[in-house]
């Protein structure tokens, strides 16, 4: 599936090509996911549970947090991670994979919340989807970027917009606005 999606693009992927490429029949194939949109979000499915393993054994204080891990496992699987951010299909394996994300995520604001014994400053659902966005968005930067870029710097970058603000990546002085 993703070696088909990546040549020719989902919408241009048939089952007639799946079958063939495996090696399997059709009924096979029939029996196992019937339908290519089942087995791309199958494919989704067990790469974004890798990666939320991977991102929940993470130790949150290595350089870079859990978004390094996150980028090691994008340039690792690149080609999946491309079909994901691309939007392949309807769109539902970019939503499926941030909703895994938005799941770790929304565990560890909570624990946040708990430690430091403070109530939320905003919606506890948009701050969660917003930062399984903006994590989502750090990976499509990385899969286009250049192979070189490292992952725990660019962590590190990614991580300092977050907790300083727009203002403060444009190189504007604390303070100064700079609202979207």
């Amino acid at each position: 599936m993703v070696a088909l999606v990546l040549e020719q693009g989902y919408d241009a992927v048939t089952v007639e090509a799946l079958v063939e490429r495996a090696g399997v029949t059709r009924a096979a194939f029939a029996a196992y996911f019937g339908t290519r949109e089942r087995l791309l979000n199958a494919v989704v499915d067990e790469f974004a549970e890798t990666v939320a393993v991977a991102f929940e054994d993470a130790e949150i204080d290595i350089e870079g947090g859990r978004l390094r891990v996150l980028l090691e496992q994008a340039r690792r699987s690149h080609d999946v991670l491309a079909i994901i951010v691309r939007g392949e299909g309807d769109g539902e394996p970019l939503r499926r994979f941030a909703g895994r994300i938005a799941e770790v995520l929304a565990e560890d604001f909570d624990d946040e919340l708990l430690q430091s014994g403070t109530a939320p400053r905003a919606d506890r659902q948009l701050v969660i989807r917003m930062w399984a966005a903006s994590l989502t968005a750090a990976v499509a930067w990385f899969i286009d970027a250049d192979e070189r870029v490292d992952p725990a710097k660019a962590a590190a970058e990614v991580n300092a917009i977050a907790e300083l603000g727009w203002s403060w990546a444009a190189g504007r002085e604390a303070g100064s606005s700079g609202s979207a």
